[in-house]
């Protein structure tokens, strides 16, 4: 991985964020458990993120009610179409930025080893101090472009690829399909043009040798299943 950037970025004091009345049967509803641990890393995680985001441009949501929505539990609506534990199941989330979903997803599953590749320097430094500081040992952050990352040993070894709001799915498909190990699923978040997004795309699927699954309709958007 190339190195990050030696004025490592120094995370600012903020308390864990304050986690909805609610949060239980929202979690319930999804399919989704979170311990009590998970749950306080989730909202030291959002805190930091909006706290940061005050110096550096890694969100356009500064609430902290849509953090919980529109990053925490968007997510976690992931979680459920993730194979069930076993050695070695592995996800990379591309285009990570901030680190959604794949910091929620690492906290949700700590059996996953998750791959966070986030091309800039300042928001991979920013991933790399937040997986420390939340204790997540089974988070890797690379810090390099995508499409530079598609050959050995990232090519065709990651059971599982994730990415949201990277781009349209016909720029997406190149990007996240390569990572994926024969019969891997990609689990990309889109909004509710997904259908329109297949339809342009689905030549570039077809041409990278997979299939659309499904698409899962989520009360945040839609997840599209592709499998490799």
């Amino acid at each position: 991985m190339p190195p990050l950037e030696r004025d490592r970025i120094a995370l600012p004091d903020a308390p864990p964020l304050d986690a909805p009345a609610d949060l239980a049967e929202r979690l319930s509803a999804l399919g989704v458990t979170l311990d009590e641990t998970a749950t306080l890393r989730l909202r030291r995680y959002l805190a930091l993120l909006l706290a940061m985001n005050e110096r550096m441009n890694l969100t356009a949501i500064t609430s902290p009610e849509e953090a919980w929505t529109r990053h925490a539990l968007d997510a976690l609506t992931l979680v459920p179409l993730i194979p069930p534990p076993r050695d070695g199941l592995s996800l990379a989330d591309v285009g990570s930025g901030g680190g959604v979903p794949g910091i929620p997803v690492a906290l949700a599953r700590p059996d996953l080893r998750v791959t966070l590749v986030e091309a800039t320097q300042k928001k991979a430094a920013f991933l790399q101090d937040v997986a420390g500081a939340l204790g997540l040992t089974n988070v890797t952050v690379l810090a390099q472009r995508a499409e530079a990352l598609v050959r050995p040993p990232h090519r065709a070894a990651y059971d599982v690829v994730t990415a949201r709001a990277v781009g349209r799915l016909v720029v997406l498909v190149p990007w996240t399909l390569p990572f994926l190990k024969r019969g891997g699923a990609a689990l990309l978040i889109k909004g509710q043009r997904a259908d329109e997004e297949l339809a342009e795309a689905q030549r570039e699927i077809l041409r990278m040798g997979a299939k659309h699954e499904r698409t899962v309709p989520t009360p945040t958007g839609r997840i599209v299943v592709l499998r490799g």
